[in-house]
């Protein structure tokens, strides 16, 4: 199992168990599938986002992220319109993007998510660095806003 940030933890500590489970279990899929790689997590208002590239600018070259919501969890990858998805796992019509969305632990038992990664990876530049293990992640955290006292809106 790979080693999970306390930041994350943190992140996640507001969702049941069975929705941080199956966060930390697609984290783990696509660590080992994406290493080595970079790794970027924050959260925002109604989720957990954690997206993945090959350089530290993540945002500009991402392949595939992760979403934590409430009840669910989504694999989203990036050039997902140029992928061969032949288990008809992938979800949207938009111009470039395409999802996975993931309910159940058992979900990510099956090899069609990883067929996905591996593609994904290999049209990325990911593919010009070595494939390791999932602990070779360099991670980088935006920790949340803080929260400010005794603001009050003027409306």
């Amino acid at each position: 199992m790979v080693k999970c940030p306390p930041e994350l933890r943190e992140f996640l500590f507001r969702y049941d168990q069975a929705v941080r489970s199956i966060g930390l279990g697609l984290r783990q899929v696509v660590l080992e599938e994406m290493a080595s790689c970079f790794e970027y997590i924050f959260t925002m208002q109604s989720k957990v986002v954690l997206l993945y590239g090959s350089s530290d600018k993540v945002l500009a070259d991402c392949v595939c992220s992760i979403a934590i919501f409430r009840r669910h969890a989504t694999l989203i990858f990036h050039r997902g319109v140029d992928l061969r998805d032949r288990h008809h796992l992938l979800r949207g019509s938009g111009k470039a993007l395409r999802h996975v969305r993931i309910e159940h632990l058992e979900d990510l038992d099956g090899s069609e998510l990883r067929l996905l990664l591996r593609q994904a990876r290999r049209q990325s530049p990911l593919r010009s660095r070595p494939r390791t293990t999932p602990d070779d992640v360099t991670t980088r955290i935006k920790s949340a806003p803080a929260k400010r006292k005794g603001f009050q809106r003027m409306f």
